[in-house]
């Protein structure tokens, strides 16, 4: 939005812009959109606690799991803490540079990818190659 500087019209993060990267420096990323859609297409995902700790196992046809902490996210107030995982990708979308997509799911339903504002709270779920 040009009312808040400069637009830069970027399709992807840069390394300095990337919260995973900055934090965890290394190869450690935010995972792209098309890592989450393989994830949601080509997982099991299910249900679960690990050490006592509520969210979605992911295991992949290659025999690896992810787990992803049911985290909530943040949009003003608290959204789904213990029920809801929210996980930001590194891709912006290409209609609107302000949102980005994300991974969401709710307790026992649906995995789905969503686009909203870069300004909301949601969880980086850190990626290494």
């Amino acid at each position: 939005d040009s009312d808040y500087g400069s637009v830069d019209n970027k399709t992807e993060l840069e390394a300095s812009d990337d919260a995973a990267r900055v934090n965890w420096g290394g190869n450690w990323r935010m995972p792209t959109k098309e890592e989450l859609d393989e994830l949601i297409n080509n997982c099991t995902w299910s249900w679960t606690t690990l050490n006592r700790v509520k969210g979605y196992k992911a295991p992949g046809p290659n025999g690896n799991s992810i787990f992803f902490p049911a985290a909530g996210g943040r949009d003003k107030v608290a959204i789904g803490p213990d029920s809801n995982g929210l996980y930001w990708s590194s891709t912006p979308s290409k209609d609107d540079s302000e949102r980005a997509y994300y991974l969401w799911y709710l307790r026992d339903s649906r995995v789905e990818i969503y686009c909203f504002g870069r300004d909301s709270g949601r969880t980086v779920r850190p990626v290494t190659e």
